[in-house]
């Protein structure tokens, strides 16, 4: 027994002449009963395989139509193609993006994404009130199997092969979705995009672009700085993490070297003395130990570092007990070859 769904709202209509024949067209009943699709997907011999996060683009497949089986297929297969059909006097068309409605009845979505896309793959119909959607579903990224990574930004969104097959009255928009092209480093755009696919049947994900020395890849949601000599991108918290490191290293090295005063702009990489001598004379480098009660933070202050040490005062401490803080503004230079980034 087929499920069924009762619609107020006018039933989709295919935009070509060709209608087929009924006694009464449903668009003139203001409330009527639809059937829900009845067909199922499969998948041919429904291998699964481990999830694997790297994977060549060349070797995804946005349709996997010979990798599926439609039930009942003599049912599909009779029912005539159409490149367009019209919903909501809103145009459609094969490789739209679509937002779906998700029923009212739905309890497993949760969190603050409620919105379900698809892009449509092929539209069938037996009249102009039973047309059906084959489409692929996009997701979010909380919705891989591995999660969200840092790399997602907040409105972005991954392309999938996952197929199924719905009604076109389910269909609630055309929302404006965009590709991301990485190799475009001129690209701005606002609202919902996606630039990875999920290959629905081996469970991989397509890989970014990497950025920055640390080959990582980039949330567009935080800043990053392009070097204007290597061309190189540079993570934000990568730039301030190398302020954090180099100004831990200069206190580092003054607290450890008596009477010696560390230049703002001198890196000290490792501290040797005379009690670090083993017994054939070899001498192995230092590690000091960290200053109590010392933070020490760094963020991009327009084409600036500003760096802050703060340091905590001890009861015991000769001077007013006061707490002492050291601001040090520097200019940004490339994680890659030095130069000042302008």
């Amino acid at each position: 027994m087929s499920l069924k769904r009762k619609r107020t709202n006018p039933a989709s209509k295919l935009s070509t002449k060709k209608e087929a024949g009924s006694s009464k067209d449903a668009r003139d009943d203001p409330e009527f009963e639809l059937e829900a699709p009845a067909f199922s997907i499969s998948i041919k011999g429904n291998k699964q395989t481990p999830l694997k996060r790297k994977r060549q683009k060349a070797e995804w497949k946005s349709d996997i139509i010979d990798k599926i089986i439609i039930q009942p297929k003599a049912q599909w297969d009779k029912m005539p193609k159409y490149g367009t059909f019209v919903h909501g006097n809103v145009n459609f068309k094969v490789g739209d993006i679509v937002e779906i409605k998700r029923p009212e009845d739905d309890d497993e979505t949760s969190g603050p994404r409620k919105e379900w896309f698809a892009k449509v793959q092929d539209v069938r119909a037996e009249s102009s009130a039973k047309v059906f959607l084959r489409i692929a579903w996009f997701y979010w990224p909380e919705d891989l199997p591995g999660g969200r990574m840092e790399y997602h930004g907040r409105n972005e969104l991954v392309e999938s092969n996952h197929p199924d097959i719905v009604d076109a009255t389910t269909v609630n928009s055309k929302p404006d979705i965009k590709e991301w092209d990485e190799s475009d480093e001129d690209v701005t755009f606002d609202g919902y995009y996606y630039r990875q696919q999920f290959d629905y049947l081996s469970k991989q994900l397509t890989t970014p672009r990497e950025f920055c020395v640390c080959q990582g890849y980039y949330n567009p949601d935080t800043r990053i700085v392009n070097c204007p000599k290597c061309r190189i991108w540079m993570h934000e918290e990568c730039i301030t993490a190398d302020a954090i490191k180099r100004r831990r290293n200069l206190s580092l090295a003054a607290s450890t070297i008596s009477g010696v005063k560390s230049e703002p702009n001198d890196e000290v990489i490792a501290v040797f003395t005379d009690d670090d001598k083993d017994d054939e004379g070899s001498r192995e480098p230092k590690t000091p130990d960290p200053k109590p009660n010392q933070t020490i933070r760094a963020i991009l202050f327009g084409n600036q570092i500003r760096i802050q040490e703060h340091v905590k005062k001890e009861d015991n401490d000769s001077d007013s007990g006061l707490d002492a803080d050291t601001i040090i503004d520097e200019e940004i230079c490339c994680l890659e070859c030095g130069e000042i980034v302008v």
